[in-house]
């Protein structure tokens, strides 16, 4: 059986390399073993990576049970809910680029035979599943698990019984327009996030731990774990010991990253009223695998498939719900008769043999197909004059009041001047609030425009009031939104032209967005491209390097 790390560790010709092992306390025994890398995203700065350093001891313990020998090195882990509202938004999904770039260097500088992947994060999952892709070699994602909801005091003012901490910021708008006590906002302060944890509504983070689930590179029923049940760390040390069957039964990436495992993540992304940030690292995933996978098949995939998991924000229910629930195996089992079931997965096995004996324990929060929260799915691309090579919506997580929206826009050039307007009063129900130069170059770093929605629907304007960008959103955000609109203003895109005033058209149903104006295929021409000289560092060189939302946001690295 051919090792990569033979190529650095056979004597006697590679002495030098077993020496440096040696040194820090590695035997001969050690290194006759596969060399198995466990890749770690921990910190204390970011919630869902607190405990990670803990996990990584029970996948080492695991790769040792199995016959393997673990490495460990780390790489960054960047909080979105630290980022969001200031210029720190923007330098988060380029962190995803990173990712995928530092995995690559030190898994082919050092010939590593397999990888363990450690992360629970927004732009954290998709890099190091990037990075799987593009390397092709036995890996396993294991992410650290969501936080517990937050629970609410008796006769509470915020609807339902558990919480998340989304309804912090969504609180503010409120408690600057006086509908809520200083004494209420700050209790949940104390109470929504209870402990260490992804956060526990659908946001990004739990959206790409459920697909990495999905497409097979994470170990059935084990993405929805809480962070603190003790079942997380047996996931861990399981994990540990499934890399080495990888190993031996030479299991790549690629062989698990397939068309068909793809699709299958994107209709369990629609069926579970995901995030739209998967759109982009769904596409970035395929890009890395070599896989020909476009904005308009995500749309059409996901148009496959209805919403019948109402989540927080698209529903009452939390992560702790679904995993009670029987998680994604269960969310496969309601969507069986629409996915590829031959496809392998990490267990050796296929998903229709991982999810042949499932049971769904709730009906309520996984609901059959005949009897769908919301007809629509969970993800929308929208097409037209304003957007020519697509825009991104959430169904699930709009008022099916919303769903057709026409109103003047109001037109800001960033997003702290739509956070300016919104707060002094300049809009008003009926309006379209468009934030442009927010996109991928434009940003740069494409930042999330969470406030500017949270403040809306703070503010009792969240259906009322449709936000549209080039930059993006948040998994957690609710409202009538629509983002990812691209090309961007940066790249001379319609949004550009826009003016105050504009009646602009959505009609979520039809997949249509649309300026109507007589003269604004005129005012297209004339719209210039532009850099962002703003930022330098790497900011500047993503800015120079980045591609289009509708293609990943990915930096081409073939």
């Amino acid at each position: 059986m051919y090792w990569r790390s033979k190529d650095i560790l056979s004597q006697p010709e590679w002495s030098n390399v077993r020496a440096l092992y040696k040194s820090s306390g590695y035997t001969d025994d050690d290194l006759s073993k596969p060399i198995i890398a466990v890749v770690n995203s921990f910190s204390t700065i970011c919630p869902g990576h607190f405990n990670l350093r803990s996990l990584a001891q029970h996948v080492r313990e695991g790769i040792r049970a199995a016959g393997g020998t673990p490495v460990e090195f780390g790489t960054i882990g960047a909080c979105d809910g630290m980022a969001m509202g200031h210029d720190g938004m923007r330098f988060v999904l380029p962190t995803r680029e990173l990712i995928a770039n530092d995995i690559e260097m030190m898994m082919q500088a050092h010939r590593f035979d397999g990888m363990v992947l450690l992360g629970s994060c927004d732009k954290i999952i998709p890099g190091m599943l990037m990075a799987a892709a593009r390397l092709d070699i036995p890996a396993i994602l294991v992410n650290g698990g969501p936080t517990l909801p937050g629970k609410l005091k008796t006769n509470n003012p915020y609807g339902g019984e558990y919480v998340d901490h989304s309804i912090i910021q969504q609180s503010l708008g409120s408690l600057q327009s006086g509908k809520m006590s200083e004494e209420d906002y700050l209790w949940l302060e104390d109470h929504a996030v209870p402990t260490i944890g992804s956060c526990a509504m659908l946001g990004t983070a739990n959206t790409m731990g459920c697909l990495s689930e999905a497409l097979g590179m994470t170990l059935p029923g084990t993405s929805t774990i809480p962070a603190v049940y003790s079942a997380r760390m047996a996931a861990a040390y399981e994990s540990g010991q499934a890399i080495m069957s990888l190993i031996k039964n030479d299991l790549t990436a690629r062989k698990i990253i397939t068309r068909d495992s793809l699709e299958n993540a994107i209709k369990v992304n629609s069926a579970i009223g995901g995030s739209t940030n998967a759109v982009l690292h769904i596409l970035a995933i395929a890009y890395e695998a070599e896989i020909d996978l476009s904005l308009e098949d995500f749309g059409r995939i996901s148009r496959e498939v209805p919403h019948i998991t109402p989540l927080i924000p698209g529903g009452p229910y939390t992560l702790l719900d679904l995993h009670e629930a029987g998680g994604i195996p269960a969310v496969m089992k309601s969507l069986e008769a629409s996915l590829a079931l031959d496809v392998i997965t990490l267990t050796g096995r296929t998903v229709e043999e991982n999810i042949g004996r499932i049971r769904i324990k709730n009906r309520d929060v996984i609901r059959d197909l005949s009897n769908p929260s919301n007809i629509n799915g969970g993800i929308a691309v929208l097409k037209g004059n304003l957007s020519p090579e697509g825009a991104v919506t959430k169904p699930s997580a709009i008022p099916k009041e919303a769903h057709t929206f026409r109103g003047p826009a109001v037109v800001f050039e960033s997003e702290q001047d739509a956070l300016k307007g919104i707060t002094s009063g300049m809009i008003k129900a009926g309006d379209v609030l468009v934030i442009r130069n927010e996109g991928p170059k434009g940003g740069p770093g494409m930042p999330e425009m969470y406030k500017a929605m949270k403040l809306l629907v703070g503010m009792n304007l969240g259906s009322k009031v449709c936000v549209i960008t080039d930059g993006r959103f948040s998994g957690s955000n609710n409202g009538c939104f629509v983002g990812h609109i691209a090309p961007e203003a940066a790249e001379g895109g319609p949004i550009g032209a826009v003016r105050n005033g504009d009646i602009i058209a959505i009609d979520v149903n039809q997949g249509t967005i649309e300026v109507e104006a007589e003269d604004f295929a005129e005012r297209c021409k004339d719209v210039q491209c532009y850099t962002n000289t703003k930022f330098k560092g790497y900011l500047f060189s993503y800015g120079k390097l980045v591609n289009s939302a509708a293609k990943g946001a990915i930096i081409p690295v073939r």
